[in-house]
């Protein structure tokens, strides 16, 4: 291939693969969230990060996790396309319950997070 159109499409390449990370990165972790007996529980698939790196805050109506890591390569790297970093601010259909501290656990690159919700009652049906 002619020599500069190749430099021009591998800078095109990696701008491209960089956008993708970018876009991957706020897309990314998928989560299930699901409420049951007066708390939501989520679930954000996390695996390859450190239970150290990973920062959970909550909101009046909003969850935000934080997560970033090093990936070390040995050799020639050819693509990453694995986020360095996660930011996901996940908005909540009810009112967070801020006078009882939410549960988190982190097994398996799964993290769950049990938020209880203020003013939601599970009903009995007899």
């Amino acid at each position: 291939m002619y020599r500069p159109l190749k430099y021009y499409s591998d800078e095109f390449m990696k701008n491209v693969n960089n956008r993708a990370k970018e876009i991957m990165s706020f897309i990314y972790p998928p989560v299930t969230m699901y409420e049951d007996g007066g708390e939501i529980t989520l679930e954000a698939d996390l695996p390859g990060f450190e239970k150290e790196n990973i920062k959970v805050t909550t909101e009046k109506n909003a969850v935000v996790i934080r997560a970033n890591r090093e990936i070390k390569t040995e050799g020639n790297l050819f693509e990453n396309q694995r986020p360095e970093k996660v930011f996901k601010r996940l908005s909540m259909p009810m009112e967070i319950n801020t006078e009882v501290d939410p549960v988190a656990t982190y097994t398996n690159g799964v993290l769950t997070l049990k938020i209880p919700v203020k003013d939601v009652k599970t009903v009995r049906i007899e």
